[in-house]
């Protein structure tokens, strides 16, 4: 619940910020826009004006009609629209789009600006009443429309045909440091959202750590507990052999526990780097053929054993080393089928020591073999328990890999399902 609530908010705060940022870029682009249209728009009056002052010329030779007289301290709009008006009012003449759009064609090209435009003339609710050209659209930008009547029931307008090219050139850095944003955000909250992930799996397979652990740990001390009752009752202080077989049952017991314990304590300062090795030359045979007779004496499963060592000296921690061994192989006990052939061989490369243990049990999946050497790697381990299969709780391998990363090492598997597994320890020359 806690790991969904964060996803939430996280997805929230996502689409938060896409829509400011959205609603950022939408702005902007208006603004753009705006000043595109009122740039091409301050042309226009300007044309109006070159176009209305010639025809004046032309029409008022000899008549009252004189431009000072109309513009006296007007505004450049103001005696546009006042020229125009008495134009079309006392001569009938009536504004040329294309003269105008001759003008504002000079004019657009002296400010750099794009110069595929429509003049038109329209009236007081918008509606075209005429136009220099068929060029404009809907997506056309338009400017202000400037008044040619005092009623300001005529107007003209420009329409710019293709202002986008100009508005993407004047936003592209926007929308690149938007986008920009927008990824990075993106890979930070993906990387968030897998690392709850993570920690939600990592806290799995602690549970299921946990639950194995004493589960494991269980059985033994009950074994103790039992077994420290039984000879506290008295009840076998006459009998000599039953009573050391209780204290046999009971040291037996207590040493798997503190071996248990010794291998998280060790794991622990492997993983911190805390545990200081004692390498030597060490002899791969004696060490092996204690394993395997240990092995044998423990287990009631046939066992065939083929050790066949090319290589028999290695540069070590004995007592690391062999722990290691040990753990594969019990492995391949554990994890096996009724008759077991374990081959155990070494041999050189140019950098290692390889040292191979190979069974012919259950197999590993591919799925399982991705996480067998991490911590709490399950392998299926908490399911087999409680379907009643192999004990453990997955720190054999880890600390497996633990102590080869400690001596230079490595440690990897091949492995088929239902066929074999094969482990091998890379241990470094030097």
């Amino acid at each position: 619940m806690q790991k969904n609530k964060y996803k939430y908010v996280s997805v929230a705060a996502m689409v938060a910020v896409m829509l400011l940022l959205g609603l950022y870029m939408w702005m902007t682009y208006r603004w753009e826009a705006r000043d595109l249209s009122d740039r091409a728009g301050n042309q226009l009056p300007w044309a109006m004006f070159y176009e209305s002052y010639n025809r004046a010329e032309i029409l008022s030779k000899g008549d009252t009609l004189s431009l000072p007289e109309l513009r006296g301290n007007l505004s450049l709009v103001s005696s546009v629209e006042g020229m125009n008006d008495v134009l079309s009012r006392r001569y009938h003449s009536e504004v040329s789009l294309d003269t105008i759009a001759l003008y504002v064609d000079s004019l657009l090209s002296v400010v750099n600006m794009d110069r595929n435009f429509t003049v038109m003339e329209v009236d007081r609710d918008g509606k075209v009443l005429r136009s220099n050209n068929d060029l404009q659209t809907p997506t056309s930008l338009k400017t202000r429309v400037f008044s040619t009547r005092r009623d300001q029931s005529r107007g003209l307008q420009l329409a710019l045909n293709n202002p986008y090219p100009t508005l993407g050139k004047r936003l592209s850095p926007l929308f690149l440091a938007s986008a920009i944003i927008l990824i990075l955000f993106g890979a930070i909250l993906i990387r968030l959202l897998r690392y709850l992930d993570e920690q939600k799996m990592m806290a799995d397979l602690r549970n299921d750590f946990s639950y194995a652990m004493v589960h494991d740990m269980k059985s033994p001390l009950s074994s103790i507990i039992m077994g420290a009752r039984f000879l506290h009752s008295g009840k076998v202080d006459d009998k000599p052999q039953i009573k050391e077989k209780y204290y046999s049952i009971i040291e037996s017991e207590a040493e798997h526990l503190l071996a248990l314990v010794n291998k998280l304590l060790t794991i622990s300062k492997l993983e911190n780097k805390k545990l200081i090795l004692n390498k030597q030359t060490v002899n791969l045979e004696p060490i092996i053929d204690d394993i395997v007779e240990k092995a044998k004496a423990k287990t009631t499963k046939n066992i065939d054993f083929i050790v066949d060592l090319l290589t028999k000296h290695v540069l070590a921690d004995e007592q690391y080393l062999t722990e290691a061994i040990s753990n594969l192989i019990d492995n391949a006990i554990k994890y096996s089928k009724d008759n077991i052939e374990i081959s155990i061989t070494s041999q050189n490369s140019e950098k290692y020591v390889l040292l191979k243990v190979r069974d012919n049990g259950i197999g590993i999946s591919k799925e399982d073999q991705r996480v067998i050497f991490d911590k709490f790697g399950r392998a299926a381990v908490h399911e087999q328990n409680r379907k009643g299969g192999v004990s453990g709780f997955g720190l054999g391998l880890n600390y497996v890999d633990q102590v080869m990363q400690a001596h230079g090492g490595k440690v990897t598997v091949q492995s088929e399902k239902d066929c074999y597994s094969e482990f091998t320890l890379y241990i470094p020359k030097m």
